[in-house]
């Protein structure tokens, strides 16, 4: 497994991480595995997160760098990954467990766990890529909970799954997922590349991540 290595100024907003690679990881995505590596690597370079960290007002800033107050009651990406880390251990999983399973069978749309829906084809490339592998990363866990709602062949949902490897590889959700990721064009992810850079400017003169 890759290791993972923070942008430090991520610590100042609680909705993506990015790594030195330009990948970006989008938190209310993220399986149990990627949250961990992600509170690991706060952890260990703690001291570099708490330079990059922007308070309201200079003191708390030079507080939190003086060790004299707790980077992680006062970060918002430390607060959101323990948020999500907590959440894992009372429900015993990330949202994988708890994802309806009709929503495998989808060709349109995507509902985040936030409950957002968009239409595949107005997802980013970056955000396709994303979920394609956190699909793959659970496909153990959708397939149990696809199997007990639906059987295994005995139903029309369940016929509409292709013998894949990953098993979630021939869900129709994927199949329209990695169709859409091989018809992008070098312009499409030119596109996407530069919309990232936009925001991360966005992101280092505002201090916040844009909604957009």
């Amino acid at each position: 497994m890759a290791r993972i290595v923070l942008d430090p100024d991520d610590v100042n907003q609680d909705r993506v991480v990015t790594t030195t690679n330009g990948a970006v990881v989008v938190l209310d995505e993220a399986d149990s595995a990627t949250l961990r590596r992600i509170a690991r690597q706060l952890h260990i370079h703690r001291s570099t997160y708490a330079h990059a960290f922007r308070a309201d007002d200079d003191a708390t800033s030079d507080a939190v760098v003086a060790g004299e107050l707790s980077l992680d009651d006062l970060s918002p990406l430390h607060q959101r990954v323990a948020e999500l880390l907590a959440g894992l251990v009372k429900r015993g999983g990330r949202s994988a467990r708890d994802l309806d399973p009709t929503s495998l069978l989808e060709t349109q749309t995507w509902a985040s766990s936030g409950g957002a829906a968009r239409q595949l084809t107005d997802l980013t490339p970056s955000h396709r890529h994303n979920l394609i592998s956190w699909l793959e990363r659970n496909s153990d866990d959708l397939r149990s909970a696809f199997l007990h709602v639906y059987g295994d062949g005995d139903s029309a949902e369940s016929r509409l799954i292709e013998p894949r490897d990953p098993w979630v590889a021939g869900t129709p959700l994927h199949r329209r997922l990695t169709a859409l990721v091989n018809a992008e064009t070098a312009r499409d992810q030119a596109i996407d590349q530069a919309r990232q850079t936009a925001r991360r400017i966005a992101f280092e003169r505002r201090g916040e991540w844009p909604s957009d």
